[in-house]
């Protein structure tokens, strides 16, 4: 068993998708810290990835999985990865971010050192892969929920492989607030790394820019605060998000 397996969940992006998860390959390909593997879990309708996976074998550990079940669901493809993974900690690495440098799986090994159940690291942003800006440094707050995202992406997110918790496949846009309040409510507090561990790559072939529209926003933010809240607490939080996502001009 590996002490960490390097969950990524696939598809063709836009045709960008090959090229993203090269890059981040060839980055673990050069970490400092080898026991690990890669769990891929592939949703594309060809056999791109598959082909580049098996080209890699030789350089790492890679169980490629085709996911052919829920696709388009960035979910359900994330918790088939989980699934399939074998190590002590499970490290989630979206398909277009990659690892920050060569020590980053060094660093998230010995965080778990001291204990606890989970991990959020920093992480900073880049558009072109080669410049960076906005790191990023995460902490917990208790309406996260509600899209309030102190944390970032699920890329800076390592959990221990014991009962993982696998994310909302009712949810797109708020998949990983959700997941950060389930993992707060069943773990505590979670390790908080202020270092950069990870690259968040930002385009237009992000959820933000193509699925999520105002309409989905504001149904999965009621989704999970009829999850989380009652009450008059939680008829109160409804008019804030119509307001929000502006739902009037969604009945029209």
């Amino acid at each position: 068993m590996k002490t960490i397996s390097i969950a990524i969940p696939t598809y063709e992006m836009h045709g960008m998708g090959c090229a993203y998860l090269k890059q981040s390959l060839d980055i673990l390909a050069g970490q400092t810290f080898k026991d690990f593997d890669v769990v891929i879990s592939d949703h594309s309708v060809n056999d791109a990835i598959q082909n580049l996976c098996a080209s890699y074998m030789q350089m790492l550990d890679i169980s490629y999985y085709r996911n052919d079940t829920h696709r388009g669901n960035s979910s359900a493809n994330c918790n088939n990865a989980i699934k399939n993974a074998k190590g002590s900690i499970i490290k989630i690495l979206f398909q277009d971010d990659f690892l920050f440098h060569k020590q980053a799986l060094e660093d998230v090994a010995r965080a778990f050192d001291t204990g606890g159940s989970w991990l959020i690291t920093a992480c900073t942003h880049t558009k072109d892969s080669v410049h960076f800006f906005r790191p990023f440094y995460p902490k917990y707050n208790n309406n996260i929920y509600l899209g309030r995202n102190t944390i970032s992406s699920p890329s800076v997110l390592a959990i221990r492989n014991d009962h993982p918790l696998l994310f909302d496949e009712s949810l797109i846009w708020l998949m990983d607030c959700d997941y950060y309040r389930r993992c707060h409510d069943a773990f505590g507090d979670p390790i908080i790394l202020n270092s950069i561990t990870v690259a968040n790559r930002i385009g237009t072939h992000q959820v933000s820019s193509t699925l999520a529209t105002e309409a989905l926003r504001y149904k999965e933010y009621v989704s999970v605060v009829n999850k989380y809240d009652t009450g008059i607490r939680r008829a109160w939080l409804i008019c804030i998000g119509a307001l929000r996502y502006g739902i009037r001009r969604l009945v029209q």
